[in-house]
């Protein structure tokens, strides 16, 4: 059958291709395998299902039929209603993994895990382009190797960096600055049913996740590393993200409000 490359994201040569209703791509971390297995266990479907290996060596996983953004994101992936169905989505996540004991396994990816650890497994890579739509919500996630055991909330933290967005206005790379990211944080945390005391730590979290991330694309572009070295030298990364620390430092109490607005009792 015929083999169509899918491409997103940061790197795109992974060479992860569809075959029919299949995609096939190479091998992937014995856990995240055993994860997926129990996501189809526990009967979630917002997740591709585990069917083995082709005679290639390659790991077979359902084709997720939709839409899947990539940068710069659409108007479509980006409305009110997208963002409370990726709310939901996450939690009906964390509940299914919720019951996956993680203990024994090892090759979990760290480079982007919660260094804390935590008592289940995270996405860790919750993207636009990690993401099938179908009319207008989200239904699936997809690109599972950043799996790795968290708190939750590392999660949501990604999540709201990414999609609400918060980055500074001017300083935003793949959505438009026109977004009211404290109104839409709200809508997230409340869509997830994150309770209204927690608004602080998931600002602590996000804080956290930041500065980890960001050490790591400082030092993977150091290291040389190709895809990460044209991002610093391109996107001026420096100021951009002194910028956003800025803009979070000055919008933290209104973030903080729009969450314990929305969130649950």
């Amino acid at each position: 059958m015929t083999e169509q490359p899918l491409v997103g994201g940061m790197n795109t040569g992974r060479g992860v291709v569809r075959v029919g209703d299949t995609v096939r791509r190479p091998e992937m971390a014995a856990p995240v395998r055993a994860l997926l297995r129990h996501l189809e266990t526990v009967g979630f479907r917002g997740a591709p299902r585990h069917l083995g290996i082709d005679e290639q060596g390659r790991d077979v996983l359902t084709w997720i039929d939709g839409e899947v953004p990539v940068p710069p994101y659409p108007d479509w992936a980006l409305t009110d209603a997208a963002l409370e169905s990726l709310g939901r989505l996450v939690r009906d996540y964390h509940e299914a993994v919720a019951s996956f004991d993680p203990g024994g396994l090892i090759g979990w990816s760290v480079e982007w895990s919660d260094p804390d650890g935590g008592p289940l497994v995270c996405h860790n890579d919750i993207f636009p382009e990690n993401t099938v739509f179908q009319d207008g919500a989200v239904i699936a996630l997809i690109d599972f190797d950043m799996a790795a055991p968290g708190r939750p909330l590392w999660d949501l933290a990604i999540a709201a960096e990414e999609w609400t967005p918060l980055h500074a206005p001017g300083a935003r790379l793949s959505t438009p600055d026109s977004l009211d990211a404290v109104r839409r944080l709200g809508l997230l945390a409340g869509a997830y049913g994150l309770a209204r005391e927690r608004a602080e730590e998931l600002l602590d979290v996000v804080a956290e996740e930041r500065a980890r991330a960001t050490t790591n694309v400082r030092a993977q572009a150091a290291a040389g590393d190709p895809v990460w070295s044209a991002h610093v030298a391109d996107s001026d990364f420096d100021a951009r993200m002194d910028a956003d620390d800025r803009w979070l430092a000055e919008m933290r109490p209104a973030l903080v409000a729009s969450i314990a607005r929305a969130g649950a009792a």
